[in-house]
């Protein structure tokens, strides 16, 4: 039996020394890895602004400045990879409020604003405090997360349960200001959900119209543009 039983952990040795089995290991360290820096970097641009340095977010990270450029090249493919990463889950959450749509428009936005506070520690864009980067693939994403918020206003505005006068570049920026961190706030995820609610509840019909007008996205992109064009990212 003991000789069976050597036999069988000399296979199972064998098997993960095997070099497709270890290649698979060093890809899976790798995304693990890859994963550990990215959430360690986004946690530190939203503390620390956009601004902040490699060697910084490799300290916060643990590991040697080394590391962190053979996973990143420069600074520029590590905000790339964070505002793919951001815009990738915003995305998702838009699509979940959709989805949630049915005879309650008001809670797919409630659902579109508390998706975002529940993973505001992932969202490092612009508008939450992130280094603007342009890019067709952003560009596409920001769109799309208008069309669907826009859908859902669109439906409560039919139905006659959200007032005319807001648009989905209104739920994008609550949603940025919900996502900011409030310092010395106690229980802060709760706090800011009771707030994401009244906001909620202020796009319900009323008398009095709102004294500016709304935002469009293309006057947003335009001046990130024009600040772009002052300054690096």
């Amino acid at each position: 039996m003991k000789v069976k039983a050597d036999k069988a952990t000399a296979n199972a040795t064998t098997a993960a020394d095997a070099p497709g089995n270890k290649g698979r290991q060093r890809r899976a360290d790798a995304v693990r890895n890859r994963e550990h820096l990215l959430r360690s970097a986004a946690k530190t641009f939203l503390d620390e602004g956009p601004r902040v340095t490699m060697e910084k977010i490799a300290q916060n990270a643990g590991v040697g400045v080394g590391t962190l450029y053979r996973h990143f090249p420069d600074r520029t493919a590590l905000i790339e990879a964070l505002s793919e990463r951001a815009y990738e889950v915003v995305v998702a959450v838009a699509h979940q409020a959709r989805e949630s749509l049915t005879d309650e428009p008001l809670g797919a936005i409630r659902t579109f604003l508390f998706g975002v506070i529940e993973r505001r520690d992932m969202i490092v864009l612009p508008l939450t405090g992130g280094p603007i980067y342009p890019s067709q693939a952003n560009d596409q994403a920001r769109q799309e997360i208008f069309r669907q918020l826009e859908h859902i206003l669109e439906s409560g505005r039919q139905q006659g349960h959200i007032r005319h006068d807001v648009n989905a570049l209104d739920i994008m920026l609550a949603g940025a200001y919900f996502v900011r961190r409030l310092p010395n706030l106690p229980d802060a995820p709760a706090a800011v959900r009771r707030q994401a609610q009244i906001f909620v509840d202020g796009l319900r019909p009323v008398s009095t119209s709102l004294g500016e007008r709304a935002l469009t996205l293309t006057e947003l992109e335009n001046a990130w543009r024009r600040r772009l064009g002052k300054e690096d990212v």
